[in-house]
C-alpha cells in the first residue's frame, strides 16, 4: 500500500520556513546524513528520544494527501481522548530541500495563520482546504485558495494573522520532521520516542489508533508509576 511518500535530504535544510515535497511517485528514503536503521518487522518505527515531545504526540500530514484527509476526522477524536497532560497536535509537513516548493510554503503558513488568528477553526478550516485542493483541483500556490478556505470556515481575521506568521514557528515543523525521519504521510509521531503510519497497518484505521494507544501508554506508563 502506497501512501503519500516523499524524499527526506539533509543537504539544504529550511533555514525561513520553506520546505518541497517532491513527486508523490518518488519513493521513500531517510536522510542522507543518518545512518540506515536495522532491519525490523515492528509495525512502527522508534526513533533517538525527542525530549521536548515525551508528553505530546503529533500528527504530520499535506493537505494535497487523501490519505490524510480520510484519517483527519479520527486522528481529532483520538487526540482528543488521550490522557490529562498528553498534549496533541496537526503538523504540515515542511521537507528540507532546494528550492523551496510556493505551493507547500503558502499551505504551511495558511495552517499556522489559522492556528493563531481562530485554533477553534483549525478543523473546519482543514476540512474547507481539503476539498478546495483536492476536489475543487485549486492550487497550493494560489493565496486565493487558502483565503477561500478561511472564509468558509468563518476565519476574518485571517489576512492579519497570515502576516504574522513567525518564521521560527515554521522552522520548528521542519526540525521536528527531521527528528521523527518522517518519510509519508499520514505519520504519527508519539512521545517523542515512536513514529507509526498507515502502511504499518496495512491502511486499517482502527489498528493504527490502537497501536497508536498502545504505544503511548508504553511511553508514559514508567513516568506514572514511578514510586518516590
Amino acid at each position: 500500500m502506497k501512501r503519500r511518500a516523499f524524499l527526506l535530504g539533509t543537504s539544504a535544510l529550511l533555514m525561513q520556513g520553506r520546505g518541497v515535497v517532491a513527486p508523490a511517485a518518488a519513493p521513500a528514503a531517510a536522510p542522507a546524513a543518518a545512518p540506515a536503521p536495522a532491519a525490523s518487522t515492528l509495525p512502527y518505527a522508534e526513533v533517538s528520544p525527542v525530549g521536548a515531545d515525551a508528553r505530546r504526540c503529533i500528527a504530520f500530514f499535506q493537505f494535497t494527501c487523501p490519505h490524510c484527509r480520510d484519517l483527519h476526522p479520527s486522528l481529532v477524536r483520538w487526540g482528543g481522548s488521550l490522557p490529562r497532560g498528553v498534549g496533541f497536535e496537526f503538523m504540515p509537513v515542511l521537507v528540507p530541500a532546494a528550492p523551496p516548493d510556493r505551493g507547500q510554503v503558502m499551505a504551511v503558513r495558511a495552517w499556522y495563520a489559522v492556528a493563531q488568528a481562530a485554533p477553534s477553526r483549525l478543523e473546519a478550516f482543514a476540512e474547507s482546504a481539503y476539498a478546495l485542493v483536492q476536489d475543487g483541483r485549486m492550487s497550493l500556490d494560489a493565496g486565493a485558495t487558502w483565503e477561500a478556505a478561511a472564509r468558509q470556515a468563518g476565519i476574518s481575521d485571517f489576512m492579519r494573522a497570515w502576516e504574522r506568521v513567525p518564521v521560527d514557528r515554521i522552522g520548528r515543523a521542519v526540525e521536528k520532521l527531521v527528528a521523527y525521519r518522517v518519510q509519508s504521510t499520514p505519520s504519527l509521531a508519539i512521545a517523542g520516542r515512536y513514529v507509526v503510519t498507515l502502511d504499518d497497518t496495512q491502511g486499517d484505521t482502527d489498528l493504527f489508533l490502537r497501536l497508536a494507544s498502545g504505544l503511548l501508554s508504553k511511553s508514559i506508563a514508567p513516568r506514572s508509576s514511578t514510586t518516590p
